[in-house]
C-alpha cells in the first residue's frame, strides 16, 4: 500500500522544519509527502529543496496567495498523488516516531483514521523552535508527564504509546476522540468518491468536518484509538475563523450531496 502524507502549509517555516525532522525519524519510512502549500513565499519552497536532498520523497504543490484556500489546494494534491491512501495534517505538527507506522496497521477502505495530538504551549514551543530543547525529548514519556505537571504540554494521556494488550478496555473507556484535519488518514478512492474536498469553503474551519460528514455518509466508519498514530501539536496564534463556514456546512448538509459540485472536478 502506498501511503502519503499531505501537509497543509502556509509561510510557517521553522516549524515546517521542526516537523520534517519528524518524519524523517520515522520507523517506517515506505511513505511520500505532498506539501501543499497554500501561497507561501519561497523560504518553504527552499526548506522543501534542502529536504529533498534527504531520503525523505517529498513534492511541492503551491498555488497563488489569494486567501485562505487549504480546500483548493488540498484537492490539488490530492489529484496528483500516486498514493493508495492519504494522511492529512498540518505543518505545525510533529509526528511521533511511529506515526506512519500505526496509521499502516490500521489503514482499510472502509474507514476513516483519526489521530491523536498532544498541545505544546508557548513557551516550550519556542523552545523546540530556538533549538534549545531537541524534539526527541517528544519520545521520553516520563519527560512529557512532567511538562503535563508543570502546564507545559495537555493532553498527554491521549499520546502514552500503550501496549496493545491494554489498549481494548482503554479504546472502551474513551472510544470517541476528538476529529481533526490534522490527523486524518482514509483511501485515496474513498476521497474520489466524493469528489474530495468542497473549495465553496473558503477561509478558516469546516472544510475538513465537510469532507468526514460526506465520508461517513459514503458508508466509512471513523474509528480511532489513544496512543496511536500520535502528533504534537505546536502552539501559535489562533487562525480567525470563517463567520458564515458553519452556516455553509448546515446547508451542504440539508443539500445531502457527497459528492460535491466545487471539488477535484468541477462541474461543466
Amino acid at each position: 500500500m502506498k501511503i502519503e502524507v499531505i501537509m497543509s502549509a502556509y509561510n510557517n517555516v521553522r516549524d515546517l522544519e521542526l516537523v520534517l525532522n519528524g518524519y524523517l525519524n520515522q520507523l517506517d519510512n515506505d511513505f511520500s509527502l505532498c506539501i501543499a502549500d497554500d501561497g507561501s513565499t519561497h523560504e518553504v519552497a527552499d526548506l522543501i529543496q534542502k529536504y529533498s536532498q534527504t531520503n525523505l520523497t517529498i513534492r511541492h504543490i503551491w498555488h497563488e496567495d489569494l486567501g485562505f484556500r487549504k480546500a483548493k489546494i488540498l484537492n490539488q494534491a490530492i489529484k496528483t498523488s500516486n498514493a493508495d491512501y492519504i494522511i492529512f495534517t498540518d505543518s505545525d505538527c510533529i509526528p511521533a516516531p511511529n506515526f506512519i507506522s500505526d496509521h499502516r496497521n490500521v489503514a482499510s477502505e472502509k474507514t476513516v483514521t483519526i489521530g491523536v495530538r498532544a498541545y505544546i504551549k508557548k513557551e516550550l514551543s519556542e523552545s523546540f523552535r530556538n533549538s534549545i530543547t531537541p524534539i526527541n525529548k517528544l519520545s521520553n514519556i516520563p519527560w512529557l508527564l512532567f511538562k503535563s505537571m508543570m502546564g507545559d504540554v495537555s493532553k498527554v494521556e491521549q499520546i502514552i504509546n500503550y501496549p496493545d494488550i491494554i489498549m481494548r478496555p482503554i479504546a472502551k473507556a474513551k472510544p470517541i476522540l476528538s476529529q481533526f484535519g490534522s490527523n486524518m488518514a482514509m483511501s485515496i478512492k474513498a476521497l474520489l468518491e466524493i469528489n474530495g474536498f468542497d473549495e465553496d469553503f473558503e477561509g478558516w474551519g469546516y472544510e475538513d468536518t465537510d469532507l468526514l460528514y460526506r465520508l461517513e455518509q459514503l458508508g466509512l466508519s471513523t474509528v480511532g484509538s489513544i496512543g496511536r498514530c500520535r502528533q504534537f501539536h505546536l502552539d501559535h496564534k489562533e487562525n480567525v475563523p470563517n463567520p458564515h463556514a458553519f452556516n455553509l456546512f448546515k446547508q451542504k448538509q440539508e443539500d445531502g450531496k457527497i459528492y460535491c459540485d466545487n471539488g477535484i472536478n468541477k462541474k461543466a
